[in-house]
C-alpha cells in the first residue's frame, strides 16, 4: 500500500503483486475538512491508512499489508502518547497484520499523489474505484538493429546486433552451409534479426545497414529484379509489417565497424567467437524454407466448457446443456488452457484423447510400468496432473488388450456350476 498526503486532500493505492509485478487494485481518496486540515503530515498519513482500513476492511482482515512510506509511521504508532489520535487510531490499526517498509518503488506511488492533486469530492465521500489488471502489453521503445554480411572463400556467414533503449545488446552470429552472396547474406542477416525482436516483445525497430542495394529495395527506391531477390524482399515485407513502425536506413561502414567485423570472423571460423557470441548454423535459405502454421491442440471434449466458462454460450442440446451447467463448476480457465478440479488433487490439466494414449500406454507398460489394472492405472494417471474424459474407460481398455496382463492374469479353479454332493447307495 502506498499513501500521499497534502494540505486538504489524503490518498492511498492498495497495489496487488502478481507475476513479479505489482498491479493496482484498489484507491482512496479523501478530502480533509475543518480541523483535520491542520495535522501535521505524519498524522495525515496514518488517518489515510485509517480510512482505507475502515472502507476496504476485507482485505486487511484476509491478507496481510505491507505500507511502503518513507515516513517512520511505525515508530510513531508505537509510542502515540504525544497525540490522542495517534493512540486511537494506533489501537484500531493494531488488529490487522500491517507491515511498514522503507519506499523502494515509486510506481504505484506516482498514482496515490496523482490523487491528492486532482481528488474527486461528493459531498466528502471517499471516492473508490477498482482496477482491474491489464493484459501486458508490447513493449512500444525503439529497438536498432545493425546488420552486416561477408562472403569468401572460406564460407560465409553474417552479424546481428540487436541493441534496446537499455544499451541492452543481443549479439548473434551466423553460418552458412550453402553459397550465397554478399546481397543474399545481407537478407539473411535481416531476416533473422526481424524475428528476433518478436521474441522480446518488441513493437517499434529500426534497421541500420551498411548495404546501398538493401536499403533501397526495401524502401521502394531501387527495383528487384532478380527471382530470388524478389522472394527476400516480399520475406522482408511479410515481417516488417508485423511491427508497429518499422524503419530501415543506410550507414557509412565505420560505423557498423563491429557488426562488419563479427561478420567476417563468423564466416571463416567460429572458435573465436563461440564464447562469448552466439554462432548459428543455417543449414538452408530462409526463403526455401516451408512454414507450417500453427494448429490447435484444443481438445473436442472440452469445447462446451470452453465457450461456456468464456462467453455462456451452451450447446443446442437441452441434455447436453444441462450436463454442461452441473459440471461446470468443476473447471476452470488458466492461462487459455482448461483445467478440472480433482477431489485430493491439485487443478489437473485437460488433455485430448490422444495424449491421454501415450500416457496410458507409458504409464502402464512404459520403462517404469508396473502393468496395474484399471483402477490404480487411473489413479496413477491423475496424480500426474492431466485428465480427459473417459480416462478409466480407456485405462480398462488398454489393460485388456495388454497381452502380459492376460497371461499372468490370476487363473480362477472354481467350477462353471456349482457343485452337488452324491450319497453312496
Amino acid at each position: 500500500m502506498y499513501l500521499a498526503a497534502s494540505k486538504h486532500v489524503i490518498s492511498s493505492v492498495l497495489a496487488v503483486e502478481r507475476e513479479g509485478k505489482k498491479v493496482p487494485n484498489h484507491f482512496v481518496s479523501r478530502a480533509l475538512q475543518g480541523p483535520n486540515v491542520n495535522y501535521p503530515a505524519l498524522e495525515k498519513l496514518v488517518l489515510a491508512l485509517v480510512y482505507t482500513v475502515r472502507w476496504i476492511r476485507m482485505y486487511f482482515q484476509t491478507y496481510k499489508v505491507d505500507v511502503l512510506t518513507s515516513y517512520p509511521i511505525k515508530q510513531v504508532l508505537l509510542r502515540p502518547e504525544k497525540s490522542r489520535c495517534l493512540a486511537t487510531w494506533s489501537t484500531e490499526l493494531g488488529e490487522h497484520d500491517i507491515h511498514y517498509h522503507p519506499r523502494n518503488n515509486i510506481k504505484a506511488q506516482a498514482l496515490a499523489d496523482f490523487l491528492v492533486e486532482i481528488p474527486y469530492i461528493i459531498k466528502g465521500v471517499p471516492t473508490t474505484i477498482s482496477v482491474e489488471p491489464l493484459e501486458p502489453e508490447a513493449s512500444n521503445e525503439l529497438w536498432k538493429l545493425f546488420t552486416d554480411g561477408a562472403t569468401c572463400k572460406e564460407g560465409s556467414g553474417v552479424d546481428l546486433i540487436l541493441q534496446s533503449t537499455n544499451s541492452e545488446e543481443i549479439t548473434n552470429a551466423l553460418q552458412f552451409d550453402f553459397q550465397v552472396s554478399n546481397n543474399e547474406a545481407e537478407y539473411e542477416a535481416l531476416l533473422v534479426g526481424l524475428r528476433l525482436p518478436k521474441e522480446f516483445g518488441a513493437n517499434q525497430l529500426a534497421s541500420l545497414s551498411d548495404s546501398l542495394l538493401i536499403t533501397n529495395q526495401i524502401n521502394g527506391t531501387y527495383e528487384a529484379k532478380d527471382s530470388r531477390m524478389k522472394k527476400y524482399l516480399d520475406a522482408v515485407r511479410n515481417l516488417t509489417n508485423t511491427f508497429k513502425s518499422f524503419s530501415i536506413k543506410q550507414i557509412f561502414w565505420g560505423k557498423n565497424a563491429r557488426a562488419d567485423a563479427l561478420s567476417k570472423l563468423s564466416s571463416t571460423s567460429s572458435d573465436h567467437l563461440t564464447k562469448k557470441v552466439l554462432v548459428e548454423v543455417l543449414p538452408e535459405r530462409s526463403i526455401d524454407k516451408q512454414r507450417v502454421n500453427t494448429i490447435s491442440t484444443t481438445p473436442e471434449w472440452t469445447k462446451p466448457y470452453v465457450d461456456y466458462l468464456r462467453h455462456g454460450v451452451l450447446p443446442n442440446d437441452s441434455e447436453e446443456a444441462r450436463k454442461v451447467k452441473i459440471k461446470e463448476s468443476h473447471f476452470a480457465i488458466r492461462d487459455n488452457q482448461l483445467y478440472r478440479r480433482g477431489y485430493l488433487s491439485p487443478w489437473l490439466k485437460c488433455i485430448s484423447k490422444i495424449e491421454g494414449q501415450t500416457f496410458l500406454e507409458e504409464s502402464h507398460s512404459g520403462d517404469a510400468a508396473a502393468h496395474e489394472g484399471a483402477r490404480a492405472l487411473t489413479c496413477k494417471i491423475l496424480r500426474l496432473g492431466v485428465y480427459w474424459r473417459d480416462v478409466y474407460n480407456d485405462a480398462a481398455a488398454l489393460t485388456k488388450k495388454c497381452k502380459e496382463c492376460q497371461a499372468f492374469a490370476p487363473f480362477q479353479n472354481q467350477p462353471a456350476m456349482p457343485l452337488t454332493s452324491i450319497t453312496s447307495p
